[in-house]
């Protein structure tokens, strides 16, 4: 019969291991956010002004059509969103178009290229397509297998240092709480 210990020291190892690439995302860029960088760092913005009448409800075609005749690149998400702006964008996190009105008849184009960093920050606040955040839900429930099968293996494994396991366990506890109440 397997032991018990071994098959949450498994669970732990393969889990790890899996998800170490999606935890180091998750870990650079929370830091980065925390010390006050956002989604924007390093962001390449281009501006173009397009004088034209554009139909009600044909912005996408417009800017579609205008950056293909520019030889600009096209986004590969070419469905509309809108925008706060007042105009739509199409494309994805890393690089996205935008059309928007400024006057009658005047429209202003911009192009947005994140960065790496930035793209890892818009994941880390779920803010691309649906593929990430799976991957992200599988992560968090994995953090809490991760502990619960590294306290089972702690605490059967480890029973002579039990005391200052459990005191430093109580110690995290508590300064979590006094600090996350003092934070709100």
């Amino acid at each position: 019969m397997i032991r018990k210990n071994k098959i949450f020291r498994q669970i732990h190892i393969y889990l790890s291991l899996f998800f170490l690439p999606c935890a180091l995302i998750f870990a650079i860029s929370g830091i980065t956010y925390i010390l006050g960088f956002n989604q924007n760092i390093g962001l390449k913005v281009q501006t173009y002004k397009l004088n034209q009448y554009i139909q009600k409800g044909k912005e996408r075609e417009a800017l579609i059509e205008y950056l293909i005749e520019n030889k600009l690149k096209l986004p590969s998400n070419i469905e509309p969103i809108k925008s706060k702006n007042k105009g739509i964008t199409i494309g994805t996190v890393h690089y996205s178009a935008n059309i928007a009105p400024i006057n009658e008849n005047e429209y202003l184009i911009t192009l947005n290229t994140r960065s790496l960093l930035g793209d890892m920050i818009m994941l880390h606040k779920d803010k691309g397509l649906w593929y990430f955040s799976i991957l992200s839900i599988g992560f968090g429930v994995t953090l809490f297998l991760l502990y619960i099968s590294g306290l089972i293996i702690t605490f059967f494994a480890n029973k002579k240092d039990r005391k200052r396991q459990l005191f430093v366990l109580s110690l995290g506890f508590l300064i979590t709480f006094i600090l996350a109440y003092m934070s709100l």
